[in-house]
């Protein structure tokens, strides 16, 4: 789901915060720093997150010519996860227990047994299936700071918010008319009466209207 191919459904963010004086440069530094890493197999992390180029999930290799272009900062957020079915995960658990069993001659296992042959098995469900991908654009105006993402998902928005925040210590407030309002609001008098604003219904609920 991205910028520049698929569906034309974005969530629209305010970024908050000052930007440094040296934009390409300190930004790059710190989008390296948090690059997508791939999972391995080995180790228990069942789930990655991280930068990417736009458009381009694979590409971990980022240049300011491709993060960059006039006003607009661009990049891809890219999070592996593996996910096995808990039917597969149980067979696959039962199999390697009665096979423990067997060669040490014993009935029962212990915890410490069962938690290093599920650790075991894990990692060899991971040798045998690729994890799930999934790669969300990003189009950032950092003249008008505001930012478009390629996902209506709360979850992914909120993980976008958690590494935008670690990435550029900037935090992201999802467009309403609230936050909207907020920003154009100069006059104090106006801000603080817009603290008061309650939320109303548009439309008057009939009793036992469907």
């Amino acid at each position: 789901m991205g910028a520049l191919s698929g569906s034309l459904s974005a969530s629209k963010f305010y970024v908050q915060g000052d930007l440094p004086k040296d934009v390409r440069r300190a930004y790059l530094e710190r989008i390296q720093l948090r690059l997508f890493r791939p999972l391995r197999p080995e180790q228990e992390a069942e789930e990655s997150a991280g930068w990417c180029a736009v458009g381009q999930p694979f590409d971990l290799e980022l240049s300011s010519e491709k993060v960059f272009s006039g006003p607009y900062l661009s990049l891809g957020f890219r999070t592996d996860r593996y996910r096995f079915p808990p039917a597969v995960v149980h067979a696959e658990l039962e199999q390697a227990a009665r096979g423990l069993r067997q060669k040490r001659g014993q009935e029962k296992l212990s915890r410490t047994q069962k938690e290093e042959l599920k650790q075991r098995v894990l990692t060899a469900l991971r040798r045998k299936y690729l994890p799930r991908m999934q790669a969300v654009d990003l189009v950032w105006n950092l003249d008008r700071q505001e930012l478009y993402f390629w996902s209506q998902s709360a979850g992914l928005r909120d993980r976008l918010c958690a590494l935008f925040e670690l990435s550029f210590g900037l935090e992201l407030a999802l467009d309403s008319p609230y936050v909207a309002a907020a920003r154009t609001l100069d006059d104090k008098a106006l801000e603080a009466a817009l603290q008061q604003v309650a939320l109303s219904a548009f439309h008057e609920d009939v009793h036992g209207s469907r």
